[in-house]
């Protein structure tokens, strides 16, 4: 008790960690009727649970970092850390969050109010960092956070991850390195597929490093041709591969957590066809724009928005334009650019593989590999990340040089003088080069720089000998135009003036336009300048061949190909549009100007298809 003369009796709060008394104990102060003060009998108020500091999350909220004790199935006390949101203390969500971590709390009115003081104002005031992405801490590169929460490399203060942890256990290791370089790394040497995803797994982490923007390779093929495959080998690197794949089968939603979990890392997508179509197209634009929607708060205002740099790897049976196709949806040129699509065939009659390395057929080399990526994974990543993260503390300008050095190496492999697209998505596939040459040289993968750069060259060939002749929009746009023009060019929606007498012309429905026929239809080799040439109506033009496309942008596509008929004009300028032939528009009393385009198929093309 107190006297008169003494300092006032303070109340406080003790944790005790073990023994029978274990939990935070509450010591409040009473008063007796002469006004002496006296401490109560202490209160327990939970079980142990210490304040060990405090930090701000990205969306500038408050956060307190509890560390308690978590009892296992095998009876021991782990001692485990959470950031647990200053917001939600004395609420039903905060007690409800407490109980989840295994914490009980003593349920009385009482006892809560003194536990919500404690968790607001009593135990260290460190700061602690405080991230929901994964990846690296700070623009120094020194440190990494892997989605279950481990952290590579040195942080400048102390960091606690409360993200998705939902893949946590994927993110282990089994083996070492030497043991992955043994059963898995020398079989992906030498084999294009495998080497590029890969590639994607060592290269992720350098996004950031040299300001490069996301996206990835999406490997098709039929079932059985190795793609997904290629995809487990690769992400053996990092963890569980099995665990570690995500289906296409989800929501935008879920997508942007993963991608943000996976920050300056690499997610794996499989099988595309399995998902929505227009989840596909919003993932296209969401987890590679590296930007999260925007989201609304209950209490008014947004949500700060979720940011990320992440790479992917993408399966199935056909490329992303396939499937969106077929469900009225474009896959634009960015998307396209940012994922390009890589066939699994290698073409060496071994689907994905382009050598078996001694195996006696693709069978046996398939079956040693399945077994080793689910018994062998991990370690890997973490020593290239450990690498990484020991050269930006010990000498940044050293490693970034040397990262720019194999860029300009790989990049001499290159075709030169490509257009802006290629150009762009060549900048993908040398990032890949890039991370697998320097795992190589830093002995980590079981192969060399050299044979890493052959494999993604082959993979980068492959691409380009099907989507590398000139920009994507550009063939985009002819093939719009060509589309429409064999599919309602002599068809119904065109008015053939010269079968029409004096009485006028018609059309049955949807009006395109004008056609005028030559002496032969294209395609006819003995007459190669006797097309018909196609008057579209301004609606017909923007709607069934300019899709979205800026109109200018199309004519120039158009005339630059030969296919638009173009008028000089005064002043050196040139109109996109001309009128019927003269006699045609006199007769029909048919005014103003069309987009004039001869033949159904562009020139180069005349001669190819059939009449």
């Amino acid at each position: 008790m107190g006297s008169a003369d003494s300092e006032p009796l303070k109340a406080y709060f003790e944790n005790i960690r073990t023994g029978t008394r274990a939990g935070v104990w509450f010591y409040d102060v009473g008063t007796t009727k002469d006004g002496t003060e006296y401490y109560k009998p202490p209160v327990r108020l939970c079980d142990p649970l210490e304040i060990v500091g405090r930090g701000q999350g990205a969306d500038e909220g408050e956060y307190r970092v509890i560390e308690y004790l978590r009892h296992g199935i095998s009876g021991r006390a782990e001692t485990k850390q959470a950031a647990f949101p200053l917001e939600i203390v004395g609420t039903r969500e905060g007690w409800a969050l407490l109980r989840g971590f295994g914490i009980g709390v003593n349920q009385n009115g009482a006892t809560m109010a003194a536990l919500a003081n404690y968790l607001q104002w009593e135990g260290s005031a460190e700061q602690w960092q405080i991230t929901e992405r994964g990846g690296w801490t700070d623009d120094s590169f020194t440190a990494y956070v892997l989605p279950g929460g481990e952290i590579i490399g040195k942080t400048a203060c102390k960091t606690i991850y409360i993200g998705d942890t939902s893949k946590k256990e994927a993110y282990a290791v089994a083996g070492d390195l030497a043991q992955w370089k043994e059963q898995i790394g020398r079989y992906i040497g030498g084999n294009s597929r495998p080497s590029l995803a890969l590639g994607a797994v060592f290269a992720a982490p350098l996004l950031r490093i040299l300001r490069l923007e996301n996206g990835g390779f999406h490997i098709y093929g039929a079932s059985g041709s190795g793609k997904t495959l290629s995809g487990l080998l690769a992400f053996s690197a990092i963890g569980n591969p099995d665990g570690l794949k995500v289906q296409w089968k989800g929501t935008s939603l879920g997508f942007d957590n993963e991608a943000a979990a996976n920050n300056d890392g690499l997610i794996f997508l499989d099988e595309i066809g399995e998902g929505d179509p227009k989840t596909v197209k919003d993932v296209g634009y969401s987890v590679f724009n590296g930007t999260s929607k925007l989201q609304g708060k209950a209490a008014g205002g947004n949500r700060t928005r979720r940011t990320w740099r992440v790479l992917a790897v993408s399966t199935g049976e056909f490329d992303a334009e396939h499937y969106l196709k077929a469900a009225g949806y474009e896959w634009n040129a960015g998307q396209a650019v940012r994922l390009p699509a890589v066939p699994a065939d290698a073409g060496k009659g071994f689907k994905a593989f382009d050598t078996l390395h001694g195996f006696a057929d693709g069978a046996a080399l398939v079956a040693h590999l399945e077994e080793a990526a689910r018994s062998c994974y991990g370690a890997p990543f973490r020593a290239y990340l450990q690498r990484l993260a020991d050269s930006m503390a010990d000498n940044p300008e050293a490693l970034r040089g040397r990262l720019k050095a194999l860029q300009s190496e790989f990049c001499a492999r290159l075709p030169a003088h490509m257009d802006s697209q290629p150009a762009r998505v060549s900048k993908r596939f040398t990032m890949a080069a890039v991370g697998l040459a320097l795992a190589c040289e830093w002995d980590i993968t079981g192969f060399d720089k050299e044979t890493a750069f052959a494999g993604v060259l082959v993979c980068f060939n492959a691409w380009h000998e099907r989507e590398g002749a000139g920009n994507r929009e550009e063939r985009q746009i002819i093939a719009n135009a060509r589309d429409f023009l064999t599919r309602d060019g002599y068809g119904e929606r065109f008015a053939d003036l010269r079968n029409f007498g004096e009485d006028g012309y018609k059309t049955e429905r949807n009006h395109a336009g004008f056609r005028v026929a030559g002496n032969r239809h294209a395609g006819e080799r003995d007459n190669p300048h006797g097309y018909s040439t196609f008057y579209i109506t301004d609606e017909a033009f923007e709607a069934e061949i300019c899709k979205g496309f800026e109109r200018s942008f199309v004519c120039r596509v158009l005339a630059e190909c030969g296919w638009l008929q173009t008028e000089k004009a005064g002043g050196g300028k040139t109109r996109n549009k001309k009128p019927l032939p003269a006699a045609l528009a006199r007769r029909f009393n048919i005014p103003g100007r069309f987009y004039a385009l001869v033949g159904e198929v562009p020139p180069a093309e005349w001669g190819e298809a059939g009449a």
